[in-house]
């Protein structure tokens, strides 16, 4: 069929926006405070045989989630119990649909003529399933109720049955109960408004732009592949998961190959960790959920986000893996673990879009440190409580501040401080009154933490601190982690994955009341440990920590990652942001060289560039060669610039051949079809003796930084991530940028041709 290109344009806004209105009718009913004032919520259409259409998606992950539930709800239950007008089927078991139980769906036919002609469903985060308390399930059969489909709505009429069963195995049936009923609320407001777009375009226009809609995004997605250079990017990322046998941290690494060739791409996850006894595991389809995120987010910011958006991207993990975990795996952490599959997704993508020139879609990791998903010190204390509250009602919901992220540094701007979440594009955090009135909590601060986003040329954003006192409660209980130290995220170009990081303990106060009596309490997550004694225990295996009333939870927020050799920043801004309090007088002194005059409102400029001159002679003096049979050569011609693969390296055309070179000084890296970082220097950085922050009570961070440098100028090119205790201590490069030979030959085609030199 035939369709007009103005009406198309008019049912793809109206249809984008039905499902807004039903996301917000969601909010309207719904009792998670994660989704009522989190946005973690999502609204979709999917075609006939459950292809996404389009979701207006508070939450990214959802959006892949949901068809696979339309899917196999088609699949299993067609022809019985049979699927009719005015049905509704609830699902949440995440080894055939989304990520963990927590995330669950209701998927509902709609009929026109008597024929099924499309699904809308609505999805959220619900905190209690039934299931033991977070951090106790060691398999899937602990974390409560799971659903590979029920119908929860027959014909129109909600089945009192099914409801009551979902509800009383819960804490607190009334709140699961409401989370249940704005899901229904959403889809019925979804399916009232598709069919008003039935009666005013008519049937088989609604189908075929439905279809249409899914072919445009699968056709832009492979035009924006195809017009991106061909190649491979890596990345690796750490992150821990509990021993149960010792309690002690047992550390996890995600590895991503991500290979583009022509119209299509494909994420690789093979080297990543054999899965955990705990629930830090990921199924293959929570896994896609979370690279889905990356794609919207990223990759594909400004296509409509569907089946079609997807249909040119491959995953594979192998089974088995924390990322791929077989049956009867616990995942109750999937959304954390996942976390770091998405930031390793990010890390290459964000590299192959700057060899692209396309400055404008690159970020830095938005998972730099801090609590919730993506971590620095991640151990400690989490975000899901338990026991009762001062009302005496059970408290089985999370504090979601870390939907108070910072952003990732760019190529032309700082991170965004405190600037939202990368999973959900509607995010917000709590008002603390709301917090205070719902949990047995008083806030003592929630401010922008100084010294936290990644160093780096452009600072990654900061995330926040907070210091809470548990108030009005007699059994608080907080699931609970072991400590490691490990950075998160990745920054780009030599920006650091975070900055100071920071820790998460409970604090046992001294002397608090007196201490209110004249106004003062901690405020800062760097001196709050004088106010008394930071309890960081080695907990047996799973136990919850006990909050009792009186003591206070030290907890900092992930920070976004820098961009860039943070002795490039401009003083001028270092200076700002001293004013601002992003970065101490101290750090800006030891990170980026910038010297204050005796007065500390100034620069001195005389003295900033001789000690940077001194920090830049220290790093060669202190590096090895990676390759200690190379020596330090100048390019030596003038060739073409064929693309700009990283801030200070360029791909020239010489001669013979392609060759790595750096923009500063012309130090030849060698040939493009090899790792340039075989050509760099190095030396190994103790994290806890560059952000003197360590892990709390005595622990020492288990990770490092190592640190590459061009030869010639010194200049800081990479920041890796590594874990001697795991890998040994010899320094093996990620070789992060391949770009293929076919690509160069098209870029060295089209300079010929007239194009447009690296810039």
């Amino acid at each position: 069929m035939s369709i007009d290109p103005i009406r198309y344009e008019m049912f793809v806004h109206r249809l984008m926006n039905i499902a807004e209105e039903g996301r917000i009718a969601l909010q309207k009913v719904c009792a998670s405070p994660i989704v009522v004032q989190g946005g973690e919520c999502m609204a979709s259409f999917y075609e006939a045989d459950g292809t996404t259409i389009i979701s207006a998606s508070g939450h990214l992950r959802f959006s892949a989630g949901c068809e696979d539930a339309v899917k196999k709800v088609i699949e299993y239950y067609s022809e019985n119990p049979g699927i009719f007008d005015g049905d509704q089927y609830y699902m949440n078991d995440p080894y055939i649909a989304s990520t963990h139980v927590y995330d669950e769906m209701v998927v509902k036919p709609i009929f026109a003529r008597g024929e099924l002609i499309a699904w809308t469903a609505s999805m959220t985060h619900t905190a209690d399933t039934g299931g033991v308390l977070r951090g106790g399930a060691t398999e899937i059969y602990h974390e409560g109720v799971r659903s590979c489909g029920i119908k929860l709505m027959e014909r129109g009429v909600m089945r009192n049955d099914v409801f009551r069963n979902l509800t009383e195995q819960c804490r607190d049936p009334e709140y699961v109960g409401l989370d249940l009923k704005s899901r229904i609320a959403s889809n019925n407001v979804c399916a009232r408004g598709f069919l008003q777009l039935v009666d005013k375009y008519g049937f088989d226009f609604v189908r075929a732009a439905s279809r249409k809609l899914n072919e445009d995004s699968e056709r832009m997605a492979r035009a924006r592949l195809a017009s991106l250079p061909d190649g491979t990017w890596r990345s690796k990322v750490y992150t821990t998961a509990t021993n149960i046998a010792s309690g002690e941290p047992r550390v996890i690494k995600v590895c991503c190959k991500m290979t583009k060739t022509g119209d299509s791409v494909h994420f690789d996850y093979d080297g990543t960790s054999e899965q955990n006894d705990d629930a830090t595991n990921s199924t293959y389809v929570g896994s896609w959920g979370q690279l889905f995120v990356a794609l919207t987010s990223q990759l594909f910011w400004n296509i409509p986000w569907n089946g079609g958006m997807s249909k040119s991207t491959k995953l594979s993990i192998p089974y088995g893996t924390i990322l791929n975990c077989k049956y009867p795996a616990a995942c109750g952490g999937a959304s954390g673990i996942g976390a770091f599959l998405t930031a390793a997704a990010s890390g290459c993508i964000a590299k192959m879009l700057f060899a692209a020139g396309l400055e404008r879609d690159v970020n830095s990791s938005w998972y730099g440190g801090g609590s919730g998903s993506g971590g620095f010190n991640t151990g400690g204390p989490g975000i899901m409580y338990g026991g009762t509250n001062q009302h005496g009602f059970p408290v089985g919901q999370g504090i979601y501040d870390m939907h108070g992220a910072g952003f990732g540094a760019a190529p032309y701007r700082d991170g965004v401080s405190t600037g939202g979440h990368m999973n959900n594009p509607t995010v917000g955090i709590s008002d603390i009154e709301n917090i205070e009135m719902q949990y047995p909590m008083m806030y003592l601060t929630r401010n922008h933490m100084t010294d936290s986003g990644g160093f780096g040329k452009y600072r990654g954003g900061q995330g926040m601190q907070r210091i809470i006192l548990s108030y009005g409660s007699k059994n608080l209980t907080v699931n609970y982690s072991p400590y490691h130290g490990i950075p998160g995220g990745w920054g780009l170009f030599g920006g650091y994955p975070a900055g100071i990081g920071g820790d998460k303990y409970r604090l046992d106060p001294k002397d608090l009341p007196a201490q209110f009596a004249q106004s003062r309490y901690p405020v800062d997550l760097v001196t709050a440990s004088e106010w008394g004694v930071v309890n960081a225990p080695d907990l047996p295996p799973l136990k919850r920590l006990a909050v009792p009333e009186g003591s206070i939870l030290v907890d900092p927020v992930m920070v976004g990652s820098g961009y860039g050799d943070p002795l490039d920043r401009e003083p001028a801004r270092v200076l700002e942001d001293l004013f601002n309090k992003a970065v101490s007088a101290k750090f800006a002194r030891k990170i980026h060289g910038v010297v204050l005059n005796e007065a500390g409102d100034a620069v001195d400029d005389v003295a900033t560039e001789k000690l940077r001159k001194d920090m830049r002679e220290a790093r060669m003096s202190e590096a090895r060669p990676v390759n200690p049979a190379r020596k330090s050569v100048k390019l030596a011609t003038n060739g073409p610039r064929l693309m700009r693969i990283h801030e200070c390296l360029d791909i020239v055309e010489t001669s013979d051949d392609c060759h790595i070179a750096c923009r500063k000084c012309n130090e030849d890296f060698g040939k493009a079809d090899g790792n340039y970082k075989d050509a760099a220097l190095y030396r190994t950085v103790d994290k806890d003796a560059l952000t003197e922050l360590p892990p709390p009570s005595g622990r020492k961070s288990l990770g490092r930084y190592i640190e590459y440098f061009c030869p010639g100028c010194a200049t800081l090119l990479d920041v890796e991530t590594s874990v001697p205790s795991v890998e040994g201590e010899a320094v093996e490069p990620i070789w992060d940028i391949h770009i293929s030979r076919e690509a160069l030959a098209r870029a060295s085609h089209n300079h010929a041709a007239g194009g447009v030199a690296a810039q």
